[in-house]
């Protein structure tokens, strides 16, 4: 019986990599230090397993695969094998011949545990590549299609003066997004999410091997993966312009030139509102809008447009895009502990940033769980991307930091003392958070962040006073961030408190429901200062 011999693992490297000119695979610690160090080692994203024939293995494997590499329906090894010497350097990391293929039931148990160690690392292997391309190979640059349409966005987009064409156009960019999504699996995969976060200056390169060129893409040149998304981001912007100028009769920024203004144009109506809430729902759904690192919410919010192999990927497909690195990957783990795992490194790493959320109303009501047979809203929701960030509607304020970093409050969700769904806020050492009420004569305005089916919405003074609103009665504010003024009075962008207690208690934890973020101009506070906030995910 042969032994197979697996390299020891390199937790920030790839185990393997393959050597194109002389076909075989070896282990990263024996690639030459000298090309290693003048041209370091490519990367690939693609999708291929949705084709894979495993009851059909590949015979033109490279030397020193010890698994069975299965074959594709759509094109032969030799194709891509040519498609992946556009990367231009002799040794990359290619999961087709690098990561050890097959089901569990069919590989040695040291392939499998290599199998999952090379999958967790991925964000590892892709920031140490020295580069990257990016093969569509179900699409051509020569072919007219919904993909070229959507990176063309940008240079076709309508003047945005005739509100008809405003609306038309847009539908039309939802349509070229649900074809595009439909022939380019690309763009449906839970994976290539994770790969075209950290990837994105890549090049997209179609079926061929060929690029797509022209002078007024992201770098000047030719589409790389950013262009997937920078126009349905302005589009989904100035749509978010659009519904702030309707809901709050006036337009963020009067010196921005024609992009937003059609927003003054578009009809006084109800029906015309909800249609630009929807729309800014659906191309945030569509998971483009936003698709950078460091965008945590915006990741989330689109994660529901791809597709996974298993339920669990739907998190773990995420963990390098979030770049979070001290989590442990295991599918022995049932989905609810895997998504508690997942928003609790989520909140280690991104703080105050991931409750940069709406309020979600209705989501305690009885209707809402006979109308969709779900429970009230859990904080885990937020990572099945339950909720739509707030900073897509952010088209006026500015923030800035509220208090010095060394104040900022601390994040923390559940841990193995307590399973239940608890998020903690704390002061830092020796300090205290410092929340404030407002009574009804001493608001100059308010803004507060909401969601229902048709996606966020803004309620405001513009409407109806903070006195009159029920949700915001005895509420309390805490403040993040510091926002633009309003005449002489600072604004500030807070989390809305909700049927506080214990706020008197120095002792013990405060407690709270979560309200979303709200923004509020006022003066005369009424101030109360606590250690620690439980902060519960619904009223």
């Amino acid at each position: 019986m042969t032994t197979i011999k697996v390299p020891d693992n390199i937790p920030t490297a790839p185990r393997w990599l393959l050597d194109l000119q002389e076909w075989r695979i070896q282990p990263f610690t024996e690639v030459p230090e000298e090309i290693l160090s003048s041209e370091g080692y490519g990367v690939v994203s693609y999708t291929w397993g949705y084709i894979a024939q495993w009851d059909k293995p590949e015979l033109d494997v490279p030397e020193g695969v010890v698994w069975k590499v299965p074959t594709t329906s759509k094109w032969p090894l030799s194709k891509a094998r040519e498609v992946m010497r556009k990367i231009g350097t002799r040794y990359i990391w290619w999961d087709w011949m690098c990561v050890p293929q097959g089901r569990e039931h069919e590989l040695d148990p040291k392939l499998l545990r290599a199998q999952k160690q090379e999958i967790a690392k991925q964000l590892h292997i892709y920031k140490r590549s020295t580069r990257s391309i990016v093969w569509l190979h179900s699409t051509s640059w020569e072919e007219e299609s919904a993909l070229k349409k959507v990176l063309s966005l940008e240079m076709s987009r309508p003047g945005f003066v005739d509100p008809a064409i405003v609306e038309a156009y847009t539908r039309k960019v939802e349509s070229w997004l649900r074809i595009a999504q439909k022939d380019e699996r690309w763009l449906k995969s839970g994976w290539t999410l994770q790969e075209g976060v950290l990837l994105g200056d890549t090049t997209l390169l179609d079926g061929h091997g060929n690029v797509l060129s022209d002078s007024r893409f992201y770098n000047g040149h030719k589409a790389v993966v950013r262009d997937l998304s920078i126009p349905v981001s302005v589009l989904c912007h100035n749509l978010a312009s659009a519904y702030f100028i309707q809901s709050e009769g006036h337009d963020p920024d009067s010196e921005r030139p024609g992009a937003g203004q059609f927003g003054h144009s578009l009809p006084k109506s109800p029906e015309s509102v909800i249609w630009l809430r929807q729309s800014i729902k659906a191309l945030t759904e569509s998971g483009l809008v936003g698709f950078f690192e460091f965008s945590p919410l915006s990741i989330l919010a689109g994660k529901n447009s791809r597709k996974y192999g298993l339920p669990k990927d739907s998190c773990w497909a995420l963990v390098g895009a979030m770049e979070l690195e001290n989590i442990e990957v295991d599918y022995k783990f049932p989905m609810e502990e895997i998504k508690r795992r997942f928003l609790a490194a989520l909140v280690e790493k991104y703080q105050a940033m991931m409750l940069f959320l709406p309020f979600p109303e209705g989501q305690s009501e009885k209707q809402r769980i006979a109308e969709t047979e779900k429970g009230p809203f859990q904080w885990t929701d937020i990572v099945d991307g339950a909720l739509l960030p707030v900073h897509l509607f952010g088209v006026e304020s500015h923030t800035d930091p509220e208090l010095p970093e060394e104040k900022q409050p601390i994040l923390h969700f559940s841990d193995e003392q307590f399973r239940s769904e608890e998020l903690r806020i704390k002061a830092p050492d020796g300090q205290k958070l410092g929340l404030f009420h407002l009574s009804k004569n001493h608001v100059t305005y308010f803004r507060h962040y909401r969601q229902d089916a048709n996606g966020l919405r803004i309620v405001s003074s513009k409407s109806v006073t903070l006195a009159e609103d029920p949700l915001l009665t005895d509420a309390w504010f805490l403040p993040l961030w510091n926002v633009d003024k309003k005449g002489h009075v600072r604004g500030k962008r807070c989390l809305l408190m909700l049927q506080s207690k214990g706020l008197n208690e120095s002792d013990q934890p405060a407690h709270a429901a979560f309200g979303g973020m709200i923004d509020v101009w006022g003066t005369g506070y009424e101030k109360a200062e606590v250690k620690e906030i439980i902060l519960d995910p619904c009223i």
